[in-house]
């Protein structure tokens, strides 16, 4: 059966271990990030360290409250 040689990257990795991720920094705090997140148009709004994910109905009931004559 014929060998099939391996890729040149392959080969790369094997020897020196795969490439070192490049540290990547939110635009919009500045803190060391692993996501950015981005509107609909592409831009950058934050990452996973200045973005607060919250339920949408708690939201609402919270704004509900905050309107409230006597919240």
């Amino acid at each position: 059966m014929e060998q099939i040689a391996d890729a040149p990257y392959i080969r790369e990795a094997e020897t020196y271990g795969p490439p070192e991720a490049e540290t990547v920094y939110c635009p919009v705090c500045g803190e060391e990030c692993l996501e950015i997140y981005a509107d609909m148009n592409g831009d950058v709004f934050g990452c996973e360290r200045c973005i607060m994910i919250q339920d949408a109905n708690e939201w609402l009931e919270e704004k509900r409250e905050a309107e409230r004559p006597d919240g």
